[in-house]
């Protein structure tokens, strides 16, 4: 079976943390290290991006990471197609700093 454009997911994981004490600062630098080692790619100030193969792996993740949420948070997982986020346009003013990811890396087994 072939790759198929609506199979294949994206996770976009948009976050608004509290961080007016120590113990909120504290909770979100886990929850974005948490994201990181779980290889989400910045895309924006507390937007993460992950490519997986499967709805079922991308939402297995998101399973992971809910209990990580940190009290207060506001976090929202969209689950996007390879196809539809494909539809997605980005424009960069000029002195903006591109933090686009890279494109995931596919290997066909034979």
């Amino acid at each position: 079976m072939g790759i198929n454009g609506w199979r294949v997911m994206w996770v976009l994981a948009v976050f608004d943390c509290p961080v007016t004490t120590r113990e909120e600062v504290r909770a979100y630098t886990q929850f974005r290290k948490q994201l990181l080692k779980e290889n989400f790619v910045q895309h924006q100030y507390s937007v993460y991006l992950k490519h997986f193969p499967t709805m079922s792996a991308a939402q297995a993740e998101i399973d992971r990471l809910k209990p990580a949420v940190p009290e207060g948070a506001h976090v929202a997982f969209f689950m996007l197609t390879d196809k539809q986020y494909g539809l997605t346009r980005e424009f960069f003013g000029k002195n903006a700093k591109k933090m686009a990811p890279d494109a995931p890396e596919q290997i066909e087994l034979f």
